[in-house]
């Protein structure tokens, strides 16, 4: 899901893009008034902000000081030539956030955003970068409307975000600390040496054979569950090997699905210029193709297992396909809840732009025959798609794992919300303070000397992954134990080890800290 952060940061630029669309005269609306600007005026608000003139007075007496903070924007490159957001403005999110952007910035006789789109392309031909100002000056119309309101409302929308993840946070410090032994004692492993086997699975959605790795322990153990693990949007195999050893040594096999098309070479491609940014069918349908062949082959003994049980793991997008397969086709009305969900422009979710590209999907009836006997998903997301309690219809155990520091997919609004929408009482999820979206995915170090693209500020990574990792993994390996004796698992309340805060919760839990 690194890439949701570089669409987000594509959607940041495209916002600012037309924070000022117009050719010669831009008509400021905000509160029932209309304040008519020329270009020039707009791009010098700033510096007229502290002089004295009869407008500037008038302005500041009638409280539209903010009027005067839209100039600083004017000339920041926020579109680059080379670079993944042109092709996020081609894909059907750009298509859909041009949509709702026209709806605050309004052109004349442009209601789905086709004039902006073109100018922007247009730009691109000629320039390199491009900024706000360029594309003002280079529209036709030669006059717009902005909506101050509209745009305060997608503001304070992010403010109520970080708000409530500081409440959520305070919520979690005031919980009664549960008084007991976190972890007895540490399993040993069962073996150290493993096996990896690369497999092509061949599967009529797909023209070429899709890759997997199969990691087992070269002793198999009867009884142990199969775990099939599928990376987010973008990811790779590498970034999770960290969960493989650490299963592996316990006796479980485990499969990674290398999901072609959504993977870190697609995106790669993407990057360099060579491809488009991939579509709702490499994102869903040919992702959950994919897990469903790799199931088929697990039960037809083509990895020369002992049986032919499986657990699903996956982190981000991957935990999604999980549920997805598991459970129950998106709730009717998808169409209108993502009209509702997209007027911020998902600016504090970004998950909500690949949850509205299932409205693309066909989904045919469902029987809900799959028996994973687990699901256990890194920074889950789905709320859309399951919008009420229980509605799902995922009756296995379900461990979620995620962190208040998730810029992406946020706890309370998104992961929250997909926890309640699952059913047993052995569900529990995981909240590791100070974790982000980014922290279940471990990077050599020998990315500084390459071209990796998981080259994320630190400021968005949280706390030190290799902890939340590790972590992670002893929880991981508690809950299968659990669900193998068919005991339901503790709940842990402001717990701390290995340096980190985290708590292990119910839905009743989760329920209390959610509260407004």
């Amino acid at each position: 899901m690194k890439y949701i952060l570089i669409i987000f940061l594509s959607f940041c630029g495209l916002f600012l893009n037309n924070v000022s669309k117009a050719a010669e005269k831009v008509n400021i609306k905000f509160e029932e008034m209309t304040i008519p600007f020329t270009i020039e005026q707009l791009s010098k608000l700033e510096k007229y902000k502290d002089e004295s003139t009869e407008l500037v007075n008038w302005l500041k007496n009638n409280g539209l000081i903010k009027v005067f903070e839209i100039s600083k924007f004017l000339e920041f490159p926020v579109f680059k030539e080379e670079g993944l957001n042109r092709e996020v403005l081609r894909s059907w999110i750009g298509r859909k956030v041009l949509t709702e952007l026209s709806k605050t910035i309004t052109v004349a006789n442009d209601n789905n955003g086709i004039e902006i789109y073109n100018t922007i392309e247009n730009l691109l031909e000629e320039k390199k970068e491009v900024s706000t100002l360029d594309i003002i000056k280079a529209l036709p119309s030669k006059e717009i409307s902005l909506d101050i309101d509209n745009l305060i409302l997608i503001i304070s929308s992010w403010k109520d975000e970080l708000k409530m993840q500081q409440d959520l946070i305070t919520k979690l410090n005031n919980l009664e600390s549960t008084n007991e032994k976190l972890f007895i004692k540490n399993e040993n492993n069962i073996t150290s040496d493993l096996i990896k086997i690369n497999k092509k699975i061949y599967a009529p959605h797909r023209v070429k054979p899709f890759e997997i790795e199969l990691w087992k322990p070269e002793k198999t153990i009867i009884d142990k569950e199969l775990i099939i693990f599928m990376p987010g949007l973008g990811g790779e195999i590498n970034n999770f090997k960290w969960i493989g050893n650490q299963l592996t040594k316990k006796g479980w096999p485990i499969v990674f699905i290398d999901h072609r098309g959504s993977n870190l070479k697609a995106f790669t491609k993407v990057l360099e210029g060579k491809e488009a940014i991939p579509g709702s069918a490499d994102f869903f349908l040919y992702r959950i193709k994919d897990l469903e062949a790799t199931v088929k082959a697990h039960q037809n003994g083509e990895f020369g297992l002992n049986n032919d049980s499986y657990i699903l793991m996956g982190h981000s997008l991957g935990a999604l396909i999980a549920l997805l397969y598991e459970g129950n086709n998106p709730i009717n009305q998808l169409e209108y809840r993502c009209d509702s969900a997209l007027k911020d422009f998902a600016v504090t979710n970004l998950s909500k732009l690949l949850q509205c590209q299932l409205i693309e999907i066909p989904f045919t009836e469902k029987s809900n025959t799959n028996k994973a006997k687990a699901i256990i998903g890194f920074n889950s997301f789905g709320s859309l798609l399951w919008p009420k309690e229980n509605s799902s219809g995922i009756k296995i155990p379900t461990l979620l794992i995620g962190g208040t520091f998730d810029l992406i997919t946020p706890l309370t609004n998104e992961q929250f919300r997909v926890f309640s929408a699952l059913n047993n009482q052995s569900n529990r999820f995981l909240i590791i303070e100070g974790a982000s979206h980014f922290s279940p995915i471990r990077i050599n170090n020998s990315y500084l000397e390459n071209d990796d693209l998981f080259k994320i500020n630190e400021s968005f990574i949280g706390s030190d992954p290799i902890l939340v990792q590790d972590l992670s993994s002893k929880f991981i390996v508690e809950f299968i134990k659990n669900i193998r004796a068919q005991e339901v698992p503790r709940i842990l309340k402001n717990q701390r080890e290995m340096g980190l805060d985290f708590h292990l919760l119910d839905l009743e839990s989760i329920k209390e800290v959610s509260k407004n």
